[in-house]
């Protein structure tokens, strides 16, 4: 829940495949429904494509591909034959310009105003992490970076392309289905587009004349746009627990015209992510959320700050917070993602935006006993 946190958030939304806007995809013909295909679908397989929302599709070309429409609510699918992928996306504007990453290596920029690519150098039987990176001019805080993990089909000796797609399909299904993993996700946004600094000479930039960008959202499990991010990966398998966590940048704007007066990006370096302990069928996982406003010094020399500690415990069923508490701004979110499905642990709104200017002002909120079962 971008990434590497962005791109870890970007890789677990799940959202229901809008038919008809694949590029690339004739979605009228079914590959399942071929000549070719080995065998239908079983009502527990289509259910669990469903579940994983992917589908069974044919590219323009008459080509059988597995279409991945996890982003399709936010116009971002991915297409994938043996052989070749396509991503294509909702442009920013018109004359946008798109970097696509596949792992960490670019492969290419689009032209000004291309929503679409095509990666032929993609292996059948491999598995990718693709990133959308937008190119715009001027105030980026809004951009989002796209982030898609595309398993390519391959086909096998014997086999026609459409049942290499269909088996690659249902095996990605019941593999997420699975739950090798479980990624815990702790997130704080500014729900306004702008605020205020409300105490005088705390900060750089204080008074009538500015304001500060907020992440101009509500709750939402899917958004890139957040103050703080950390998040907790567990592989069961091994009781291995990856850890990411993200700041992003500080922006400061004229109060009259709106106009970009400054950037700056707090540290990270109090941003933690722990493995305490793992056994069979649980880790316990320690996070640290503290991240200050770098333009503000304080009050009496005391900085205010998004600030938290929890301890959790978590099962292959279900979570515990045993300890810790936040700071009451912005508001925080926690979310679990497991077998392709996404629990809520809490949500908080913000009590006062002086927290964020010093922390003797702010009030702490208890977490401790929280728990709860997975859906």
């Amino acid at each position: 829940m971008q990434s590497g946190i962005p791109s870890v958030k970007a890789s677990l939304v799940a959202v229901v495949l809008a038919a008809g806007t694949l590029a690339g995809l004739d979605s009228s013909a079914a590959a399942d429904e071929s000549p070719n295909t080995q065998a239908p679908l079983s009502t527990q397989e289509r259910s669990d494509l469903a579940e994983q929302h992917l589908s069974i599709g044919r590219t323009s070309e008459g080509q059988a591909a597995l279409v991945n429409g996890a982003l399709a609510d936010r116009g971002v699918t991915s297409t994938a034959a043996p052989g070749a992928v396509t991503l294509s996306w909702k442009p920013y504007a018109a004359d946008a310009r798109y970097t696509i990453v596949r792992g960490d290596t670019p492969l290419a920029t689009t032209e000004r105003g291309q929503a679409g690519f095509k990666d032929t150098t993609a292996t059948a039987g491999a598995s990718y992490q693709y990133r959308i990176i937008p190119e715009l001019k001027g105030d980026t805080s809004t951009a989002r970076t796209w982030g898609l993990t595309v398993a390519v089909p391959k086909v096998n000796r014997g086999e026609s392309e459409a049942a290499s797609v269909q088996h690659a399909a249902t095996a990605q299904a019941a593999s997420a289905k699975a739950a090798a993993t479980t990624t815990l996700t702790w997130t704080t946004f500014i729900p306004q587009k702008y605020i205020n600094q409300p105490i005088p000479k705390a900060c750089k930039y204080w008074g009538s004349k500015y304001v500060y960008g907020g992440d101009n959202r509500s709750f939402d499990w899917k958004s890139s746009r957040y103050r703080t991010s950390e998040s907790a990966t567990i592989t069961w398998s091994t009781r291995k627990v990856n850890g990411y966590t993200s700041v992003k940048a500080t922006h400061v704007y004229k109060k009259s015209n709106k106009k970009l007066v400054a950037k700056k990006t707090a540290s990270t370096k109090d941003m933690k992510v722990k493995k305490l302990g793992a056994g069979s069928g649980y880790a316990d996982i320690r996070m640290v959320t503290h991240s200050t406003n770098p333009f503000c010094s304080g009050v009496a020399k005391v900085k205010g700050a998004i600030d938290g500690a929890l301890t959790f415990h978590i099962t292959r069923g279900g979570w515990e917070i045993r300890s810790g508490n936040h700071r009451q701004m912005p508001n925080h979110e926690i979310y679990i993602y497991n077998g392709g499905r996404v629990t809520w642990v809490y949500k908080s709104k913000y009590a006062s935006a002086l927290c964020l200017v010093g922390a003797a002002m702010c009030d702490l909120r208890n977490l401790t006993g929280y728990y709860g079962k997975y859906k």
